[in-house]
């Protein structure tokens, strides 16, 4: 693995690289003058701080019916064609400065009360000026600077700019269909007050400079994108302050995830540390209740064997018994001549047979007969033996017996 110094110079190499990289973006602008005799275009591109390059330079030769005296008259088909020169000359602009015919744009001294809110002022001034002009005028869009020179105390002066709206739109129209952002629309004499300035543009070659300032009110306007003082009838301070508002929803709804992270986080943290703290007494109570159910399962386990084990002893005892009976009751069969079976008994172990013979040697026969078996615990014996007078018509007489033993098992 990586040590952490080369880690750590990886890091540092990227993050120069990136930077180096941030430093290295380019700009590339469009400068688009609308004149009452014609138009030109010109490419500047250049570094963020400083133009170095002047693309192209030129007045633009137009299809009839585009432009007349300053004024678009096909927003679309202006828009298209330029698209389609740019593309042609491989041209990648990220922004368009435009111009338009200074004799459109009126002038304006208003006088306000100071200590107003920007928004107040702007609301204001396009009042004031929209009533200072004639009733067939349409809307207008202005822009405006303070004027320094005295002013009352508690007032304030302004320098008012004012072109109809119209213009404006349609010049951003053009822009949008040609696929560039318009950022400043201005009169094209302030733009070409702007190529005055030389250090603005003291970067460029020589060659550069002086193919730009064959189109002057164009290279003012693409200068505009590295020098940004002037005129500019476009609503950028409102979407300064939408822009502004923007960031503050942004960097408010940032930090309230944040803190919602956070505090889950928090959260999170405490409810593991309590589990933490709680898991020993968990596992006690849960080990208590393992060991409850085990008990209970050995419990059940070992009744059930009991009960099995008992019922193999049973069964294995009326096997005995059976098989018992069998012998002697075959014994006894077999003994039929001679001696009658009166009754059989069996209490536990003990066996009891009583019955009634020819002769002493008939019983005496069938106790050595059952003595034979391997089934006694204790052998056959004859406590009884006795002869009884027949009450039969032969007259014979009857030995009556009763044979006793002890089996080896017993129910």
């Amino acid at each position: 693995m990586p040590s952490i110094a080369a880690r750590f110079k990886g890091c540092v190499m990227r993050w120069s690289s990136w930077l180096l990289r941030s430093r290295q973006r380019r700009l590339c602008v469009v400068g688009l003058d609308v004149g009452p005799e014609f138009c030109s275009l010109l490419v500047l591109t250049g570094s963020p701080l400083q133009p170095d390059s002047v693309c192209c330079a030129e007045r633009l030769n137009l299809p009839e019916g585009l432009v007349s005296h300053g004024e678009v008259l096909d927003s679309a088909a202006l828009g298209q064609w330029l698209q389609t020169y740019l593309q042609a000359g491989d041209y990648q602009p990220d922004a368009a400065y435009i111009g338009l015919d200074s004799a459109c744009v009126s002038n304006h001294l208003v006088t306000l009360t100071a200590n107003l809110s920007p928004d107040d002022v702007a609301f204001q001034l396009q009042a004031e000026v929209q009533s200072l002009l004639p009733e067939s005028v349409a809307e207008v869009c202005i822009d405006y600077t303070v004027d320094l020179g005295s002013a009352s105390a508690g007032e304030r002066r302004y320098l008012v700019q004012a072109v109809p709206r119209s213009r404006v739109d349609v010049l951003q129209r053009v822009a949008q269909r040609a696929g560039l952002k318009a950022v400043v629309v201005e009169p094209r004499h302030d733009a070409a007050r702007r190529t005055a300035i030389s250090y603005i543009f003291a970067t460029l070659p020589q060659a550069s400079a002086a193919l730009a300032l064959q189109c002057d009110e164009a290279f003012g306007l693409a200068l505009r994108a590295w020098h940004d003082e002037g005129i500019n009838f476009l609503p950028y301070r409102q979407n300064t302050q939408h822009a502004l508002r923007r960031a503050w929803l942004l960097a408010v709804a940032v930090c309230a995830m944040g803190g919602a992270f956070l505090a889950a986080g928090f959260a999170m943290v405490m409810a593991s540390t309590a589990e933490t703290k709680h898991h020993p007494m968990g596992d006690a109570v849960a080990m208590a209740r393992a060991l409850e159910g085990a008990k209970k399962a050995h419990a059940q386990a070992k009744a059930l064997q009991e009960r099995r084990v008992a019922q193999a002893q049973w069964l294995k005892a009326r096997e005995d018994v059976q098989s018992q009976s069998l012998k002697w009751s075959r014994v006894l069969s077999q003994a039929a001549q001679g001696v009658w079976v009166a009754s059989v008994k069996q209490q536990g172990t003990r066996w009891t047979v009583q019955g009634e013979a020819l002769s002493s040697s008939h019983a005496q026969q069938l106790v050595k007969q059952l003595k034979a078996l391997d089934i006694w615990a204790q052998a056959p014996e004859l406590p009884q033996l006795q002869v009884m007078p027949s009450l039969s018509t032969t007259g014979l007489p009857v030995w009556q017996f009763r044979i006793e033993a002890d089996l080896k098992v017993g129910t």
